[in-house]
């Protein structure tokens, strides 16, 4: 068994794909070919929309493709964390919790990642003790120290932030006695 033509051109297009100094050409056409020999490729379906939302800022465009992926394998692992984010992004954050929630009932998705994403919720609500709480589980479920590292200094980001909500309740208070 061997990688279909769909697969390699995936990968090509993966690989000009490579961050800062991307060949979008060939990233395009790589992935043109990719989905005109397998239409239903879903690493190739999800790296368009992840173009769609994150480089051309068309959501609508991003979320069918990654629904797309859904309906084609729900087992999909992969397009679960991609396409939250940019639900998040996009201030869908109701879908963004359901899909987490059904994201967690498949045996193979990163627990880590989802209760990470979570977090991630529970911050922009600005429910920062439940987002601590995520952390936590987060860390119970990271399996290298690179995850988990970045859960800590995820951790330490939002105490940060719970320090600057309680510093601004007292100078409040001394403003409205000083006028008094």
């Amino acid at each position: 068994m061997g990688l279909t033509v769909a697969d390699s051109y995936y990968l090509k297009a993966k690989a000009a794909m490579g961050g800062f100094c991307s060949d979008w050409e060939e990233v395009c056409e790589a992935l043109n070919y990719a989905l005109s020999y397998d239409e239903q490729h879903c690493a190739a379906l999800c790296l368009l929309g992840e173009i769609y939302g994150t480089h051309l800022s068309m959501p609508d465009k991003a979320f069918e493709c990654f629904d797309k992926v859904i309906a084609i394998d729900t087992n999909y692992e992969a397009v679960y964390p991609m396409y939250i984010k940019q639900l998040i992004c996009n201030k869908k954050i109701d879908r963004a919790g359901k899909l987490i929630h059904f994201a967690e009932t498949l045996d193979t998705i990163d627990k880590a990642q989802m209760y990470w994403l979570s977090s991630f919720i529970e911050e922009i609500i600005g429910n920062y003790e439940a987002c601590l709480e995520d952390l936590k589980s987060a860390k119970k479920h990271c399996y290298n120290e690179d995850s988990f590292d970045f859960m800590v200094d995820e951790q330490k980001r939002i105490e940060k932030k719970m320090k600057l909500d309680r510093k601004k309740t007292p100078s409040k208070k001394r403003k409205k006695s000083k006028k008094n």
